[in-house]
């Protein structure tokens, strides 16, 4: 349940597949840095954290004042099975859509993090997605982006999230990885709090977080393709 506004509600939506074991314990860290770095600055944000795999996607925690919500581990971060990152994605914005109809005036950040690329979703394509994505980014909802060493940008301009909000880190490197979920956290606590218009990442965030796609990101191009029919859905609808 949201609290009254003005709040700000900060969505996180992590990537448990199976990818992500080799670079679980650093992930753990990083994410638990992201929440401490959420914490330190005393905003009023509420928050929202969701994983995802082809086999669910499950809710740890929904709408918790920041300062309450418990730090990742080993129990709580399992990672398995493929990724389905369309599907996941576009409901947990239409979760939040849903959500935000009890407090409209609440200020919206939602961040996707993932180390590979989309090959389970059934239910959605990537226009759907990305137009999805621009409506809400079009009303002042703010999107990051986070690819796990991947081109995050080509993935990310799929999905309709614009490159300054889309960060490239360094899996292999740990203090790349935290610095990658600090820029995060920094980025939306300073929107929670007034002092910056977006989330959008600075140069100097995405080189601290070795972010190897930034320099040609303006050379390349995206498509767009759907599924081809309706399939039997691989990640449940969600509600917040």
């Amino acid at each position: 349940m949201l609290k009254a506004s003005p709040r700000t509600l900060v969505t996180f939506l992590l990537d448990r597949t199976g990818s992500m074991e080799p670079i679980r314990d650093d992930t753990i860290g990083a994410f638990n840095g992201y929440l401490e770095s959420l914490q330190r600055g005393g905003e009023a944000i509420d928050f929202t954290f969701l994983q995802f795999d082809s086999m669910s996607i499950d809710k740890l925690y929904v709408a918790v004042p920041v300062g309450e919500v418990p730090r990742l581990s080993r129990e709580t971060y399992e990672p398995r099975a493929s990724t389905p990152l369309i599907d996941a994605a576009y409901k947990t914005v239409k979760a939040v859509e849903e959500q935000l109809k009890e407090a409209p005036n609440t200020k919206v950040v939602i961040c996707f993090q993932t180390d590979g690329q989309e090959n389970a979703s059934t239910e959605h394509g990537w226009d759907e997605l990305n137009a999805l994505i621009k409506e809400k980014a079009a009303l002042g909802w703010q999107f990051n982006f986070m690819g796990v060493g991947i081109d995050a940008y080509e993935q990310g301009g799929r999905m309709g999230i614009a490159p300054q909000a889309t960060l490239a880190y360094d899996h292999l490197d740990k203090m790349a990885t935290h610095a990658a979920f600090s820029a995060s956290a920094e980025n939306a606590r300073s929107f929670a709090s007034g002092a910056a218009p977006s989330t959008a990442y600075s140069p100097a965030q995405k080189q601290g977080s070795g972010d190897r796609f930034f320099a040609g990101l303006f050379s390349r191009k995206t498509g767009s393709t759907a599924p081809k029919g309706k399939k039997k859905p691989i990640v449940d609808d969600i509600e917040l």
